[in-house]
């Protein structure tokens, strides 16, 4: 019996995952899975069905899962038609391909598993269903970034979001993490994320259990507002092996459920929290231990400095040398399967250099392998008196590969020009053990941001001065550049650069730029962002019916404020002296107000949370710098990552002034209250009073204050979004995640 007309669409969605010859041998194995063929398609091996409530013969797929089964194929947009769709489960396959935007829009999507297959493209930014609640996607090769589309339906629903194992990139968006206040469990273990950890964001999520960061590119310390008085409900953290600096936050053991603590294979130093190391902490690896056996429970989270585990962790062996040895082994959880400390001499650290940046071989030849040589007199070294190596000169010399953390044990090392190579991957934050001044990195294709202790070092090109100190002072962020790469000495600021580039495309110390013009259609493109929102024609409906709403309200309220204004016109008094004597008495009623409302003006901003007037007119505002330094990031940055056009579609949607997220000082009360003055007396002059009307000198400073005011927000508002002199824009710190 041929299937119906509806029953055949769906037969035909799921029918295009059969594919090549590989397909059509799987499908000859399962039940159904061949259209007409006579089975009818709820009973198909793995397919689920809902029958329609009103009681009829209607069925509708629901569920695909197909965990396990051998399946090779793409996704394919066909699946976007499953309308109802809301569990897809193919984990354990061999998935290929990007995941289509048709089937990130599907509306009643609740879960869907693509774990352990071989999808890859870049992860959808956009997800159409408020039900999403599992989004497994672990253990592929998707690309792009974590979620920064705020308005993505999905954040409010997720619990769930597994992306381990990929190879995701760039910054953790803390605006967006916010949306998300419903999440249980983030996992980003072993892909290529970089920047701060977002604190303040995380540790406001309510019911965040599971947190797994490790083996990743975070800088910067672990942030103590992650645990918050009463918020403080993690159960398992998981930041080993990336970059983080700094101390272990003594705010720590407010974490009164958390039982995984793994912190080892960063660049942490200090003492653990007493009152943090117990018995109940990672105690799971440790169950095979006697009774009686000597536990000491901080080595239970990471060996202290100057000694060594296998994993960084309990037993520990303390290196010999006692503590001139933790000189050479600063860090916490220090990790070597033969137990071996660091013990470093210049030679062998000029080794490791060498093997590190000559994988295409250096330009000109290289004696850094030539271990009969003095070090001193190789090519590109400088030492001082005493044979230290003050000095390392490598520009333009082919170098590629990646800057090796041992560079920073060299003690006395004061200059390193590596300009103008190809080195990849990331600032080693190892870099401030040495006494360094002069630091050039610029025209390579490293990626990320700069360590904040690297960025603190004094005298490193300029910082410190004033006891202030700045990131762009050693590299140019992402997506900026200058003539030197760096603010540095040169005093020539670092500038927006609009060449279109993929998120692992985008290097810092950056010296050319092949798009210095901002796009004509940069800004806020309302045309753009409808398309953001719609993805492809998904959501339309949806996107019809608010805009409808959104229109019918604004046509009501137009029309009641026309009528307000007719009824008001027809009440002026007809008389010649009653209008001038209203238009007095109406002067001296709104002069009393003003007075008498003075203390209306110190109000704070009804909006809570961001505070758009600081965040953006600090960019480029060379009076704020002072106030937007390293220090200040280090202790108040909180995750937050917009671009500028992000910032302005924030502002946006906080309903903020001139849609630009600019806020006046000017008491609104005040401001209303004088234009309505104006607006009544010019009023009453259009209705025909010929005489003269003396709104007062007074009056006309205040009109003129006003016009003032609003002028110069509409010309602090920059061509991206922010409170930027158009003459001359300068990149502060917070242009990008700059102290990450």
């Amino acid at each position: 019996m041929p299937a119906k007309g509806s029953d055949r669409d769906e037969q035909q969605a799921l029918l295009s995952l059969i594919q090549k010859v590989e397909g059509e041998e799987w499908a000859s194995t399962k039940k159904g899975w061949k259209l007409n063929s006579g089975v009818p398609v709820c009973e198909w091996e793995g397919i689920g069905c809902r029958v329609s409530v009103n009681g009829g013969s209607t069925a509708t797929i629901t569920s695909i899962n197909l965990d396990n089964q051998g399946l090779s194929a793409t996704l394919t947009s066909e699946l976007g038609s499953l309308k109802d769709l809301e569990e897809l489960n193919l984990k354990g396959n061999l998935i290929t391909g990007s995941i289509p935007q048709e089937v990130a829009n599907l509306e009643k999507l609740f879960s869907l598993d693509l774990t352990n297959n071989q999808v890859s493209g870049s992860l959808p930014q956009w997800w159409g269903s408020f039900s999403l609640n599992k989004l497994f996607l672990a253990q592929n090769q998707l690309t792009g970034e974590f979620f920064h589309n705020i308005y993505s339906p999905h954040l409010q629903s997720m619990q769930e979001v597994r992306l381990e194992n990929n190879k995701l990139v760039g910054t953790l968006d803390g605006t967006t993490i916010m949306q998300m206040q419903k999440i249980e469990t983030i996992s980003l273990s072993q892909n290529i994320f970089s920047g701060l950890i977002p604190g303040f964001q995380l540790g406001s999520l309510p019911g965040l259990k599971f947190l797994y960061l490790d083996n990743n590119e975070f800088v910067g310390p672990l942030p103590s507002q992650l645990a918050q008085s009463g918020k403080s409900s993690l159960e398992e953290i998981w930041v080993q092996s990336n970059s983080l600096s700094g101390t272990v936050p003594a705010s720590y053991v407010r974490f009164d459920m958390l039982h995984d603590f793994f912190i080892d294979g960063n660049k942490l130093t200090g003492a653990l929290p007493l009152q943090l190391c117990s018995a109940k902490l990672n105690n799971d690896f440790f169950n095979t231990l006697p009774p009686d056996a000597e536990r000491n429970y901080c080595e239970y989270i990471a060996c202290p400095a100057g000694s060594v585990g296998k994993e960084g962790v309990y037993p520990c062996s303390v290196c010999p040398g006692g503590d001139a040895a933790k000189l050479e082994n600063p860090y916490l959880g220090k990790s070597n399967v033969n137990l071996q400390c660091s013990a470093y001499s210049q030679r062998d650290i000029l080794r490791i250099f060498y093997e590190s940046t000559s994988q295409r071989g250096w330009s000109g030849g290289s004696d850094w392998d030539d271990s009969t040589k003095d070090v001193c007199q190789m090519t590109g070294i400088t030492c001082d008196d005493h044979e230290n190596i003050i000095k390392i000169g490598l520009k333009n010399r082919n170098l590629s590969g990646t800057i090796p953390d041992a560079i920073g044990f060299l003690s006395f090392l004061e200059t390193l020009d590596l300009s103008d190579n190809n080195l990849e991957g990331f600032i080693p934050s190892d870099l401030r053990w040495t006494s360094l001044t002069r630091l050039d990195i610029s025209g390579n294709k490293l990626r990320g941001v700069l360590p904040p202790l690297l960025c603190m070092m004094q005298e490193l090109n300029g910082n410190g001065e004033n006891n202030v100190y700045y990131c762009d002072r050693i590299a140019c962020p992402a997506n900026t550049f200058n003539t030197f790469g760096h603010h540095g000495y040169h005093g020539e600021p670092c500038q927006p650069c609009y060449d279109v580039q993929a998120p692992e495309e985008a290097y810092i110390g950056q010296k050319k730029c092949a798009n210095r013009q901002k796009p004509t259609s940069d800004g806020f493109d309302w045309k753009k962002e409808i398309e953001t929102l719609k993805e492809s024609g998904a959501n339309v409906n949806i996107f019809s019916k608010v805009a409808l709403s959104v229109a019918t309200i604004a046509l009501v309220m137009l029309v009641f404020l026309l009528g307000t204004r007719c009824m008001g016109g027809k009440s002026q008094p007809q008389g010649r002296h009653e209008r001038k004597q209203m238009l007095r008495q109406r002067a001296a009623s709104s002069d009393s107000g003003s007075s008498s409302s003075g203390s209306d003006d110190d109000e704070e901003d009804p909006t809570p949370g961001y505070s758009d007037d600081v965040e953006l007119a600090s960019v480029g505002s060379a009076t704020s710098r002072s106030s937007r330094n390293a220090m200040d990031l280090i202790n108040q940055h909180k995750g937050i990552a917009l671009s500028r056009p992000q910032k302005v579609k924030k502002a946006i949607s906080r309903r903020l002034p001139q849609a630009q997220g600019i806020r006046t000082s000017i008491s609104n009360i005040n401001v209303n209250s004088r234009k309505q003055r104006l607006k009544g007396s010019r009023r009453s002059i259009d209705d025909g009073y010929d005489g003269v009307v003396d709104f007062g000198d007074d009056d006309m400073d205040e009109q003129d204050e006003e016009e003032e005011d609003a002028s110069s927000v509409e010309n602090n508002f920059g061509e991206e979004g922010a409170s930027v002199p158009k003459k001359k824009r300068q990149t502060d710190l917070l242009d990008i995640p700059m102290i990450s």
